[in-house]
């Protein structure tokens, strides 16, 4: 399966992320609770475009049947979901492209598009690669809906904006994308990077 990004996660990343399942399920629950939240707040921002209201409708729903899913599955293995906190790869990412930026509505949607593909790409390494076939299994199940999602928003994103210029936006942002991920640290968080802690931070 290929995905559409510049910076492949290695197997590594899985091995590491594997010893300590309750934080990831922490995470990956308080990620489907965002990702249900930037689909509601780009439909309350542009009511207008009737294609994206219904379709976000949808995945507002369907991120927050996962986020119980996710929990369920936190609860049973003894975990809590904790409180949320900031998400430092979206954060970075949101910051970083902000001064190249002529459309905020067009960046929110091509930033929504990489994550999801950053998810996907995260679950089926999970999927594959876990050696705990009960979470492996929980990654394969929500495969396609990551799938679905990426593809979705970059659909959106050329249906208001047309093929051309939302080419030339993913080309800038996914770059930034993979800069972003390359330069993070390790935690364990769904899209955690590998690069080594500051020696003030260890």
């Amino acid at each position: 399966m290929g995905f559409p990004l510049d910076w492949p996660t290695p197997v590594e990343w899985v091995l590491r992320i594997a010893r300590e399942p309750l934080a990831l399920l922490a995470d990956h629950a308080h990620c489907e609770l965002k990702a249900a939240t930037t689909a509601q707040s780009l439909i309350a921002k542009n009511p207008e475009q009737r294609s994206l209201v219904l379709a976000l409708g949808d995945v507002a729903i369907e991120e927050m049947q996962h986020f119980v899913r996710v929990v369920q599955e936190l609860h049973l293995r003894g975990g809590e979901l904790g409180p949320q906190d900031e998400n430092p790869y979206a954060a970075r990412l949101h910051a970083v492209s902000a001064p190249t930026r002529a459309s905020l509505f067009l960046d929110r949607l091509v930033i929504a598009h990489l994550i999801e593909a950053r998810s996907l790409e995260r679950f089926h390494l999970l999927a594959h690669h876990l050696a705990d076939a009960r979470l492996a299994a929980l990654y394969q199940e929500l495969l396609p809906s990551e799938a679905a999602h990426q593809g979705l928003y970059l659909r959106l994103a050329r249906e208001a904006f047309g093929v051309d210029a939302v080419a030339v936006r993913v080309a800038r942002l996914r770059a930034l994308e993979g800069e972003v991920m390359a330069a993070l640290p390790f935690e364990p968080r769904v899209h955690s990077g590998l690069a080594p802690l500051p020696v003030a931070a260890r």
